[in-house]
């Protein structure tokens, strides 16, 4: 196969050199020739020798082979045949207790003094561990150099300087597991928020003013409104008139009062006035609707373990079947005799 296309160069190249040797005899080129000979140069196909790469002679022992690189990979731990595992198990945890060290850190002292144990745990309270630990303001700062940049740990790392970039990605999918759509910030404001609403509701006392704002909402969707026949198509024109309608922020009003928007009711749970009104009547009305309350919820329980029995007991009785109720057959008796009956019915059929 090669020696077919170098045949094709070959004969590709002698018919270009012929049209330059004719050519050269003839009058000088227009510039529509040379950029056509330029555009079929580039068409051809280059195989042969002048096409190929120079390649070098391979130098494995060359020292100027590593100087290239100038970020090359520090080793940091290589296990040794002299140290066991419970040795090591026991040097880590003393380093990471007396010291702060963790397993890297430790590790990489104990290679540094070539696997020597005490000369190690001897050094160690002589540096300080590179913390790996990340504060409010440090996570800050990720959330927001992640939301400029997005998965570019270098630029990240220009707002972090005292951050490696293996500390950045670790921090990363860890933050990623765990994040939500309320960041940081949001979640040491909303503490903030709660631990102020806590003072001022053991230091301020609120006065309420008469019929504006009481201690709970009344859920008024309970309430039903008899709609007036007459109005009904007065409303369906200003409703397609005035378009859709906003909901007002209930937030807003309870802006200066946070106290107010954290007493409603749990959800599911309504109350109504009337209720309210008999509770309030007097002191023991509450406690006797509480107890009322308790007797109701035992009795319909009550309903609701009957109920169950009574299932159970259905479907005791459909998995047992309909067997035992079947009638049992009995096996017909052959009989050598013949009753007159039968010997009648015999003659008859003759």
């Amino acid at each position: 196969m090669p020696s077919v296309m170098e045949r094709s160069g070959s004969g590709v190249l002698s018919r270009s050199r012929a049209k330059t040797v004719t050519n050269g005899n003839s009058l000088p080129h227009s510039e529509e020739e040379s950029s056509d000979e330029e555009h079929a140069h580039d068409s051809m196909i280059r195989v042969g020798g002048d096409y190929q790469a120079q390649i070098p002679e391979f130098k494995p022992d060359s020292p100027n082979r590593f100087n290239e690189k100038d970020h090359r990979s520090m080793l940091v731990w290589c296990p040794s045949v002299m140290l066991s595992d419970a040795m090591l198990d026991e040097y880590i945890l003393m380093a990471k207790e007396k010291h702060g060290y963790n397993m890297e850190q430790a590790l990489g002292m104990l290679l540094w003094h070539k696997h020597d144990v005490e000369r190690s745990l001897a050094d160690l309270a002589n540096f300080t561990p590179f913390p790996d630990e990340w504060t409010v303001e440090d996570k800050v700062l990720f959330e927001q150099a992640f939301s400029f940049h997005g998965k570019s740990f270098h630029r990240i790392q220009q707002m972090l300087p005292d951050k490696l970039i293996s500390s950045l990605v670790k921090y990363y999918y860890s933050w990623k597991k765990t994040r939500t759509r309320t960041s940081v910030m949001d979640r040491a404001a909303r503490r903030l928020v709660t631990k102020r609403e806590k003072e001022d509701s053991n230091d301020e006392v609120e006065e309420a003013e008469p019929g504006s704002d009481s201690d709970f909402e009344i859920d008024t969707k309970k309430e039903a409104v008899k709609p007036n026949p007459n109005n009904s198509h007065a409303d369906k024109a200003a409703a397609s008139r005035s378009g859709p309608l906003k909901k007002e922020n209930l937030g807003a009003q309870y802006r200066y009062h946070p106290l107010r928007a954290r007493r409603r009711p749990p959800k599911g749970m309504y109350l109504e006035q009337e209720d309210i009104m008999s509770v309030s009547a007097s002191h023991n009305a509450g406690v006797l609707t509480i107890r009322q309350l308790d007797t109701q919820l035992v009795s319909l329980k009550r309903q609701v373990q009957s109920i169950k029995q009574n299932n159970s007991c259905l479907k005791q009785g459909l998995n047992e079947g309909v067997a035992n109720l079947k009638p049992s057959e009995t096996a017909p008796k052959m009989n050598s005799r013949w009753t007159t009956e039968e010997q009648l019915l015999a003659v008859q059929g003759e």
